[in-house]
C-alpha cells in the first residue's frame, strides 16, 4: 500500500492587480516561485493571511495621510492642491481594490487568517465597539499618533475633555444590531465592508482630521485586533524569517513552517465538510520556543504587543477588560478637578492619583495587569 506524500512547500505570492500578497502551498513543480507577483491568484488556490498581509496597506494609508500635511502647510496653493488630491485619489483607489479582495476572498472562504480563531477576531471587535479601548495604548501599541490625535482635535473643537476611550463605530448601514449574531467569517465580512464605505465616502477627505477619524482608524483598530487574536508564531520576528525571496529556501524558517502546518489543516478541515463528517480535533501544538532563541530584536510593534516572551499581553484579557476602562475614567475626573475653584481640589487630585497609580502597580505585581499595559493614571499625582 502506498501513501501520497505531500511535497508541497508554502510561496507568498503578491497580485499585480491589488498589491495583496498571499501565502499558499504550490507542489514543487509548480511556475509558481516564492516572493512572485502574478496577474491574479486563481480561484481554486488556498490563501494564508498573515505577516505581511495587512501590513501592506499603510503604504497607502501613510501616502495619503502625508499629502493631507503637505496640503496643511500650503494652504493657500490651489493648484499644488489639485495635484495632491489626485496623488489621494489614487492611494484611495490602490486601498478599494485591497479591501475588496481581502473581503470577497474571506467571505468566500479562499484567505484566511492564520493561527487565527475567527470568534475569538469576532469577540475582540465587539468588545471594541460596545466597551472601547484606551487610545493612548492602542497609539503606543501600534506606533501611530492617530487615536489622542482624534480626541484632541475634537476636544479642541468642542472645548471639552479628550475622550481617552476609542470605541468602533459601524457605519449605519452595518449596524452592529444588525450583524453581531453573524457567523464569524461573515462577521468579519461585513466589518471590511464599513472599512470600504469609510473609504469611498468623499466627505472623509476633506481634511487629514476626517480621515484619520473615519478611515485610518478603523484599519489600525482592525490590524490590532488581528495581532491581538494571532498566534505570534505568525508574525514573522525570527531572524530566519527575513528577506523572502525567489533565491532563498524559506521553507525551514518557523514562519514558513506555521504557515505550511495551517493551510494543511485548514484543507483537512475543508474536506472533513465536505464529507459531512465533524472538524478533525486540533492538533498538539509542537514547542517551537528554541526556534526563536536567535531571534532578532522584533520591530517595534510586536515588542509592544510583548512578542519577547512570545505571548501577546494585551488589554483585552477579561481582567484588563474590566480595570481599565474605570481608571482611564477615574483619570479623567481627576483632570477635571484641576479646573476647580476649590483650593482643596489640587490636594485631592494628588491623593486620589497617587492611590490609583497605587492600585494599578499591585495589579500589575499580582499578574492581573500586563507588565506592558499604560497607567492611564500615570502624572496624575504630582
Amino acid at each position: 500500500m502506498s501513501i501520497a506524500v505531500d511535497n508541497r512547500h508554502v510561496v507568498l505570492l503578491k497580485s499585480r492587480r491589488t498589491n495583496n500578497r498571499f501565502y499558499t502551498l504550490v507542489d514543487r513543480d509548480s511556475p509558481y516561485k516564492n516572493a512572485d507577483a502574478i496577474d491574479d491568484f486563481p480561484p481554486d488556490l488556498p490563501l494564508g493571511i498573515a505577516y505581511p498581509c495587512l501590513e501592506d496597506g499603510l503604504n497607502d494609508f501613510a501616502v495619503i495621510r502625508t499629502t493631507f500635511e503637505t496640503i496643511d502647510v500650503f494652504r493657500d496653493d490651489e493648484e499644488l492642491r489639485k495635484e495632491m488630491m489626485d496623488i489621494i485619489a489614487d492611494s484611495r483607489s490602490n486601498l478599494v481594490r485591497r479591501l475588496q479582495e481581502l473581503r470577497d476572498r474571506i467571505v468566500a472562504r479562499q484567505a484566511h487568517f492564520l493561527g487565527t480563531e475567527l470568534q475569538e477576531f469576532k469577540d475582540h471587535v465587539l468588545h471594541m465597539a460596545n466597551r472601547g479601548t484606551i487610545r493612548r495604548q492602542l497609539d503606543s501599541m501600534m506606533k501611530v499618533d492617530v487615536f489622542e490625535s482624534v480626541s484632541k482635535t475634537e476636544s479642541a473643537m468642542s472645548r471639552g475633555v479628550p475622550e481617552p476611550m476609542y470605541r468602533y463605530e459601524f457605519l449605519p448601514q452595518h449596524a452592529l444590531a444588525s450583524i453581531e449574531r453573524l457567523h464569524p467569517r461573515l462577521f468579519i465580512g461585513r466589518l471590511f465592508d464599513d472599512i470600504l464605505d469609510a473609504v469611498n465616502d468623499n466627505a472623509n477627505y476633506a481634511s487629514k482630521y476626517t480621515f484619520d477619524k473615519h478611515v485610518f482608524q478603523k484599519f489600525i483598530a482592525v490590524m490590532f485586533v488581528n495581532y491581538a487574536t494571532t498566534d505570534p508564531l505568525f508574525y514573522g520576528t525570527s531572524r530566519d524569517d527575513y528577506g523572502v525571496s525567489n533565491d532563498k529556501d524559506m521553507s525551514e524558517t518557523p514562519l514558513y513552517r506555521a504557515v505550511a502546518a495551517a493551510l494543511r489543516r485548514l484543507e483537512r478541515e475543508r474536506d472533513f465538510e465536505e464529507e459531512g463528517l465533524p472538524a478533525p480535533p486540533a492538533p498538539t501544538t509542537a514547542d517551537l520556543s528554541h526556534l526563536f532563541e536567535d531571534s532578532a530584536p522584533a520591530p517595534d510593534f510586536l515588542q509592544s504587543l510583548g512578542h519577547a516572551t512570545h505571548m501577546v499581553e494585551i488589554p483585552f484579557g477579561g481582567a484588563e477588560r474590566m480595570l481599565l476602562e474605570p481608571l482611564a475614567r477615574i483619570a479623567d475626573a481627576l483632570r477635571l478637578l484641576q479646573h476647580s475653584d476649590n483650593p482643596r481640589a489640587l490636594e485631592a487630585r494628588r491623593m486620589a492619583g497617587a492611590a490609583g497609580q497605587q492600585i494599578f502597580r499591585g495589579l500589575q505585581e499580582m499578574g492581573i495587569l500586563s507588565p506592558l499595559a499604560q497607567d492611564p493614571l500615570e502624572g496624575l499625582s504630582e
